[in-house]
């Protein structure tokens, strides 16, 4: 075990205790808050709320997960774990980063001047948006239970070297660390230059409009939220990246800085 992955784990008994009260208060709070019957109503909270939904379960499985791994108390070392384990832990992140999305999405339609676009921004498309998407994100990552198995021999949970696991790992990190930035900056830049032409429009027309501060509020949330997101999601696709396709790249330190970018990737 290399110096870095010693004190990652070492660190863990006290870091993840704390990360999991935070991530648990702050969530539940951003629920409570976006339940307001002001911000009820807007679609935009929906999606941030099954985001925060979806950032609690994470952190419920992950926390314990690397808290454990000190006294080498692995779940994903069982037969049972070693199937659900890598599937929770990617799926949950990847719902989350689509509900960012679909947020982003619903910002730039309900800022958007043409009466269709903003016809889309609703709350029951943001329902049956989340219900669908949590399913597609569901059967996207559906092949992650089946490339990893448990050893019984080596008593650990190994992951196939095939065609198909590679193909699938691709495919998995252009989605997710490819296409979900793209996807987000693209919209975030639409949604700021839709803001913008509003906060003219209401300008020359001298209105002072609650329900457009409420829209401009959470599109700059949303602005704040992807960014954050980004920071502190790349780090680990970056080095999940190497170990995928550069085999090389799995050595001692690289595993303790992977293990550190998992950390830190929970702070978003």
């Amino acid at each position: 075990m290399s110096t870095l992955t010693e004190r990652v784990d070492q660190t863990s008994i006290y870091v993840q205790p704390i990360l999991f009260i935070l991530v648990i208060i702050t969530n539940i709070l951003n629920i409570c808050i976006l339940r307001d019957r002001t911000l009820r109503s807007s679609p935009c909270s929906h999606y941030f709320i099954s985001f925060s939904v979806s950032s609690i379960l994470y952190t419920c499985i992950l926390c314990p997960t690397q808290s454990l791994r000190r006294y080498n108390i692995l779940w994903i070392n069982t037969t049972v774990g070693c199937k659900l384990n890598p599937f929770l832990l990617f799926v949950l992140p990847l719902q989350a980063s689509l509900m960012l999305i679909l947020a982003s999405f619903d910002r730039f339609c309900s800022s958007s001047m043409s009466v269709k676009l903003r016809s889309m921004s609703n709350i029951r498309v943001a329902r049956w948006s989340i219900i669908l998407g949590s399913f597609l994100c569901a059967l996207c990552m559906s092949p992650m239970i089946f490339i990893y198995d448990f050893n019984s021999t080596l008593h650990l949970c190994t992951q196939y070297s095939n065609l198909l696991t590679i193909i699938f790992t691709f495919g998995q990190i252009i989605v997710y660390y490819i296409l979900v930035p793209i996807s987000m900056t693209v919209f975030g830049i639409l949604t700021i230059a839709n803001i913008r032409q509003q906060l003219i429009r209401v300008r020359l027309i001298g209105g002072n409009n609650q329900n457009r501060r409420t829209e401009s509020q959470l599109a700059r949330m949303l602005i704040i939220q992807i960014s954050v997101h980004m920071i502190f999601s790349l780090p680990f696709g970056i080095v999940y990246l190497m170990n995928t396709f550069i085999p090389t790249s799995r050595i001692p330190f690289i595993i303790g800085l992977r293990l550190a970018f998992v950390t830190w990737q929970q702070c978003d």
